[in-house]
């Protein structure tokens, strides 16, 4: 079950309770501030250097300042991210960056931190992904992947799509999650609420 709250900060979450297929009691999602970096360092902490080099298809022993800049420029219309945390702590992040080519695919990325990961939060965060994609005009998912990683293969694989593979990397386009109604309505109100937000404060 999924619902929409209002942090203290006044910033909106969705929170994850008693969801199949998440071996987790609890986890909070909620979509990245502009420019905010705390979190993305945190869950990059909490990946083993395997899990970095699958995640960033490279030797990526550290954030950088240009890294990080890019990966916290989020309007959540042409780039958005979520956090999922469990308790006070980020443990995963999902995004997806529209194409310059076809602003109608997103490429998908997920990281998970090593101690969560096979407890559901790929899963969760795809739909999460895909629902709040789906809000802005996407209608494709683009994986890129490297061909070692069996757990975000299978997600991809799951939704359909074609692949091939070019020096260890594997790259396709799927259809979006098929995500329950409420579910979608949910994410979808929570990321409006988050563009809003940056709206506002790039206003100002």
């Amino acid at each position: 079950m999924m619902r929409l709250r209002t942090a203290a900060d006044g910033a909106p979450i969705v929170e994850v309770e008693d969801r199949r297929g998440l071996l987790l009691p609890r986890v909070v999602l909620r979509p990245l501030a502009a420019g905010e970096t705390a979190p993305l360092e945190r869950v990059f902490a909490g990946l083993s250097e395997r899990s970095r080099r699958m995640r960033f298809l490279g030797a990526m022993p550290v954030l950088g300042p240009g890294v990080l800049r890019t990966l916290s420029d989020v309007d959540h219309d042409r780039h958005g991210c979520w956090v999922a945390s469990v308790g006070s702590d980020p443990v995963a992040i999902g995004r997806y960056v529209k194409t310059a080519a076809d602003p109608s695919v997103a490429e998908i990325a997920l990281e998970v931190a090593d101690r969560y990961q096979s407890h559901g939060l790929g899963g969760l965060l795809v739909d999460v992904v895909g629902a709040a994609a789906a809000d802005v005009g996407v209608t494709r998912l683009l994986w890129m992947m490297d061909e070692s990683n069996l757990r975000v293969r299978h997600l991809a694989v799951t939704l359909q799509g074609r692949f091939r593979t070019e020096h260890g990397v594997i790259e396709g386009t799927t259809k979006l999650p098929v995500v329950p109604e409420l579910d979608a309505a949910t994410i979808a109100r929570c990321a409006r609420l988050a563009r809003g937000r940056v709206a506002e404060r790039r206003a100002a």
